[in-house]
């Protein structure tokens, strides 16, 4: 699906989809993952579900792209566009991709969407950002992907080498010599950013997003957000002031409360709210950082502060 996307200074916005932005004009500066970045015309960025973009200078004409997980799914390497090893992806717009993105409706079929996407990725191996070759990237993503899958638990190096089975030094040699960074940075910067995502957009109290991250102590999480942010988990959200107000969501919450006991799908709860049950899944993991099951469980367990201390205020 294409769109243009005319952002708003400092406003927030969170993508449900695999997104792309064609930058077609403009310079200036925006923020994605809490990390700032400078572009200019001629570029292109690519965002996953649940990452959030601001604009914090400048200005910019922006063709917006969004793509479906059916899209992503069947592509090979997508990975290389989505899933960020140390900054947000993107690529100098090349001659080719910059004739199929001008053309008018061309996005409106997936075969044309497929083959943006590949045309990009083409894109980005010849950009080659880590100076790698291609056994190499694939090794940096297998990490990536057992990061994102485990960051919540403890990961140790014999882990990750049996996972890959791949030797020992290999592992870290890779990590050392193509990102400049360890196994352990890249485990932890997952965390973190799981942490300031919880802290700014949803209503959690900060021993909830401790506990939900792994954390056996709420102080230590604390010591640990501000070591790693230099500020403590409310300054953070104070600065954002993120509004996670929903009435859908309240009106989700007072459903659950009530059939938490029959009723475990989202069907049921989206039929009842008069929204698609994808349209419920995208809000409930965009405004709360979780899923419709986790919240049921909390109810079901015992922990109705758990969930419902993230109702909009």
């Amino acid at each position: 699906m294409k769109n243009d996307f005319n952002p708003e200074l400092n406003k927030i916005y969170i993508f449900e989809r695999h997104s792309v932005l064609f930058i077609n004009s403009g310079a200036g500066s925006f923020q994605v993952d809490f990390r700032n970045y400078e572009f200019t015309a001629g570029k292109v960025i690519f965002l996953s579900p649940g990452q959030y973009f601001r604009l914090t200078s400048g200005s910019f004409d922006i063709t917006l792209y969004e793509f479906s997980n059916d899209n992503i799914r069947q592509l090979e390497n997508s990975r290389f566009l989505f899933k960020h090893l140390v900054s947000v992806a993107h690529v100098d717009l090349v001659l080719p991709m910059q004739f199929r993105l001008n053309q008018p409706q061309y996005a409106s079929t997936p075969e044309n969407m497929a083959t943006i996407l590949t045309s990009a990725i083409d894109d980005w191996k010849l950009q080659d950002p880590f100076r790698a070759s291609e056994q190499e990237i694939n090794l940096l993503f297998d990490i990536k992907d057992i990061i994102d899958e485990r960051y919540r638990e403890p990961v140790s190096l014999p882990d990750y080498i049996k996972a890959l089975n791949e030797k020992p030094y290999r592992v870290q040699h890779i990590t050392k010599e193509k990102l400049n960074v360890t196994v352990n940075f890249l485990a932890n910067k997952r965390l973190l950013l799981e942490a300031q995502r919880k802290v700014v957009f949803t209503d959690f109290s900060t021993k909830e997003i401790a506990y939900d991250l792994g954390f056996k102590d709420p102080a230590y999480f604390n010591r640990y957000f501000k070591l790693n942010t230099q500020k403590t988990p409310s300054e953070l959200r104070k600065q954002f002031n993120y509004e996670t107000a929903d009435p859908i969501l309240n009106d989700l919450f007072d459903l659950i409360e009530k059939h938490y006991k029959v009723y475990h799908f989202s069907e049921f709860y989206a039929a009842r709210l008069s929204i698609t049950e994808k349209a419920l899944s995208r809000k409930i993991a965009g405004k709360l950082g979780t899923t419709l099951n986790r919240l049921i469980k909390h109810v079901n367990s015992g922990k109705r502060s758990t969930c419902f201390s993230c109702k909009s205020r």
